[in-house]
């Protein structure tokens, strides 16, 4: 008997298999399931992919239950979880006996379980895009997460940044630093033409995220630049963090679990632990070892234990 968890992400969905005691046996990377982003019909069929590509390299034997933590899910999309479900369902009932075998519900709770066995707490993702969010005594506060164009302590904003002040440097305006040389290197151009080629193709979120990787490296070898990027990125996500913690009124010591690729960033996990732990000394903060797909498949477990 198996148990799928599924996150999706603004730019790829991780999905995976285990057993009941939590045990992975299996994974698959496909597209993005955001909703917003990609729109039902394509976030439902790369759900579904995942799940047949996890399937696909191990022994058949029935599901117990899914979770799918999906961005935006919640807040943007609660009114329609029926009709989303039953979409799903209907696309995967050859592998699921029963509809009450699957839930659909938010990326950061399941992001939140990844650290955590605990209720209360709160939880960072500074991924392709960002948000906080934290639950207390019933409460349950979310700041930020409102899309790639204005969650400002995401890779896609942070990438947007570098590309605009390589575009200046380019320009004139400002003087080239080791940022411009980085970035031209990255994408194997030498002016603003070819650059743009590849910024302004297919997909301009994935060309510009990944070089929010340029900007911490740039920043770990000095560039001032870059450094201000990634201090400016860290700054947002620390005053949403605040303004949680402001509602939620903490009285004693909580988890704070941080997940997302910016958190790999030496310069963006201490300036941000410098800013939170000062103004929040009951703040715990956790770095979980395992991915927030395994927080989804913790979920199936709690919510496989309720029905069987």
């Amino acid at each position: 008997m198996y148990l799928i968890g599924i996150d999706g992400g603004g730019t790829k969905t991780e999905t995976v298999v285990g057993d009941l005691e939590g045990n992975i046996k299996a994974t698959a990377i496909t597209g993005s399931a955001n909703l917003r982003n990609v729109g039902t019909e394509e976030a439902i069929a790369n759900i579904e992919k995942g799940v047949r590509d996890s399937l696909s390299c191990i022994e058949p034997k029935e599901i117990a239950f899914i979770f799918a933590g999906i961005p935006c899910f919640t807040e943007e999309y609660g009114e329609r979880e029926g009709e989303i479900k039953k979409a799903l369902f209907v696309r995967i009932k050859d592998l699921l006996t029963e509809e009450r075998r699957m839930m659909i519900g938010s990326d950061q709770e399941a992001a939140f379980c990844s650290g955590t066995d605990e209720e209360d707490g709160m939880v960072a993702i500074a991924g392709t895009g960002s948000v906080v969010r934290g639950w207390h005594k019933e409460k349950d506060v979310k700041i930020g997460g409102w899309g790639w164009f204005a969650d400002e302590s995401g890779a896609f904003q942070i990438g947007q940044a570098v590309y605009q002040e390589t575009v200046k440097a380019l320009d004139g305006r400002i003087e080239k630093t080791l940022l411009t040389d980085l970035v031209l290197q990255k994408m194997k151009v030498s002016n603003i033409k070819d650059l743009n080629k590849i910024i302004y193709g297919e997909n301009p979120i994935k060309a510009l995220s990944p070089l929010s990787i340029l900007a911490n490296e740039g920043a770990e070898r000095g560039d001032e630049v870059a450094r201000s990027i990634i201090i400016e990125a860290v700054e947002e996500l620390a005053a949403s963090t605040k303004c949680a913690i402001e509602k939620l009124k903490f009285e004693k010591e909580f988890p704070f679990v941080l997940v997302g690729g910016m958190f790999k960033s030496p310069i963006f996990l201490k300036t941000f632990k410098d800013k939170i732990l000062p103004f929040s000394p009951f703040t715990r903060i956790i770095l979980p070892e395992n991915k927030p797909a395994w927080g989804s498949m913790k979920l199936a477990i709690r919510n496989y234990e309720k029905i069987k």
